[in-house]
Parts: structure tokens; sequence; C-alpha cells
């Protein structure tokens, strides 16, 4: 009798722990995808390209970081997040022509970006380009 218990037991402990397990990895996923869909895949940069890139070589990464978002909140960063980029909104200069203003600016796709971070294989250059505006815009973690 007592052996029947500790069958029991393990069973019903076996089907908790497959419902638990099946469970956090929905949510997780379902969380997962939610923060991918809102990444930004296009993003606007006001002001000139290589001046930004000059000042974010010599920087650690926090202070990349910190850099990007100080520029973002002065709104010389806009981005389109994937979900509006799969709603068709595929031209963010046109979207930000008002912000622009007939100022410099330079355009960049994060999808594209991470898979020239992925292709590179040379060191230095994949230093070079995770040392970019791009990199800490689009929010690229490798």
């Amino acid at each position: 009798m007592k052996e029947n218990n500790n069958s029991k037991i393990f069973v019903i402990g076996f089907v908790l722990f497959v419902i638990i397990t099946y469970t956090a990895s929905f949510f997780y996923t379902r969380d997962k995808n939610d923060m991918l869909l809102s990444a930004p895949r296009l993003v606007l940069l006001i002001g000139n390209e290589q001046s930004v890139n000059a000042e974010f070589s010599p920087l650690s990464i926090e202070d990349r970081r910190n850099k990007i978002r100080s520029i973002a909140q002065l709104g010389l960063i806009q981005t389109i997040s994937q979900i509006n980029y799969d709603n068709g909104e595929t031209d963010i200069a046109e979207k930000y022509k008002d912000v622009i203003n007939g100022g410099e600016f330079a355009v960049a796709d994060c999808l594209e970006y991470s898979e020239l971070i992925k292709r590179t294989m040379a060191r230095d250059a994949k230093t070079a380009l995770k040392a970019s505006w791009i990199f800490s815009a689009c929010g690229i973690i490798e």
C-alpha cells in the first residue's frame, strides 16, 4: 500500500512539473516575442553620422548606451518598431520629415545591421561595427 502511494505522488509530481514547465515556457516566449516586436527596426539619426561615430568609438559599452539615451532624449534619434514596420511604415525619413527639417540625417535598418555583424569575421571590423551609433540605437545584444 505504501509503495502504491509513492507511485501516485511521483506521477502527480511529474505531471505538475510538466504543466509548470509548459506554462513558464509559454509566458517566457510570449514576453520575448513582445520584446522583439517592440524593438526598433528602423532608426534615424538627425545630424552627421561620421561625427557621431567619432564620438562613440572611444567610449565604453555602458558610456555608448548612456550617450545614445541622451541623444534620443534630445530627439535626435527616431525609431520605427518591428510592429509598425510590418504594418507598412517603411519610410522613416518620410514619417519624421518635420523633425529632420531639411537637415542632415542617416537611416539604418537594424535587422540588416545585425546580419552584417553576424557575417563579419574580422575582429577589427566587428569591433568598428559595434562602436557605431547604429549598434547602440538598435539595442543589439551579442
